[in-house]
Formats: C-alpha cells, structure tokens, sequence
C-alpha cells in the first residue's frame, strides 16, 4: 500500500490516471449523437424539416414517368428520396 507509481503526462480522477493529451497519431471520431444533432441545427438554420415520408409503388413510377427516377435506381431509396425532393420542389414551389 505504500507504493507509489509515477503518473507523469496524466491527471488523476478518482485515483484513476488519466492521459493529459492524446497521443498525435490518435484521430478523434465525432460522437453519432453529436453529429445528429449537428445536423440538425444545420437544417433548422436554413428552414428545413426532416421528415418520413412513406412512398407506395405508384408514386415512384410516376417519377419514374416524368423523368426525376430512373428505372434503374427505383430499388435505392436514397434515390427515391431525392427523386421526391426534386418533384416537391418543382411542382410546390
């Protein structure tokens, strides 16, 4: 119990040594859930809502006829929502 250990370069909590910086070949990933809510308040500063939106078989071979989907991309729903997007915006505003 007497024994000390040297804890240089790091802080202690709770006698847990903690490192006082990261390594320089460590990369910091940002969080989900900050990156989310980055999101988020990007989209709000510019008036924009995120929403889900439920499409059935006929819509997408209307866009498909009016040309915002290719027949190819009518499985990817990434393409779909971008589809969408461009016919709301066309057609609402």
């Amino acid at each position: 119990m007497g024994e000390s250990t040297s804890n240089e370069g790091s802080a202690t909590t709770d006698a847990i040594a903690l490192p006082n910086r990261d390594p320089s070949d460590v990369t910091r990933i940002k969080p989900t859930a900050a990156k989310r809510v980055q999101a988020h308040r990007w989209r709000k500063r510019l008036g924009l809502r995120c929403l889900t939106v439920r499409v059935n078989n006929r819509t997408v071979r209307h866009l498909i006829s009016t040309g915002y989907l290719s027949l190819e991309s009518r499985e990817d729903a990434a393409a779909v929502a971008i589809a969408l997007e461009a016919w709301i915006y066309d057609n609402v505003t």
